[in-house]
């Protein structure tokens, strides 16, 4: 089980690496460049679909909501 917590954790690491790189790229643009801003910007806000205070279902819907937003960033990038 702890081996697939890892490999889950590397995956998101590795999405969050790609998503920076595509940020910084001046090819992508910047309608596009606001889906990972919006999704960080959710993360930090105090507003949660759960609140962060309910044990650990508050952490995880950031986490799905962090993962959700990496992916559509992904699939509306042009290649």
């Amino acid at each position: 089980m702890l081996d697939n917590i890892m490999a889950n954790v590397g995956l998101v690491l590795k999405r969050l690496r790609l998503s920076w790189s595509l940020l910084l790229d001046r090819r992508v643009p910047m309608w596009a460049k606001l889906i990972p801003i919006a999704t960080i910007l959710y993360i930090f806000s105090p507003i949660d679909i759960i609140p962060d205070f309910v044990l650990a279902l508050g952490q995880v819907d950031d986490l799905v909501i962090l993962v959700a937003g990496l992916e559509l960033f992904e699939r509306v990038v042009p290649q």
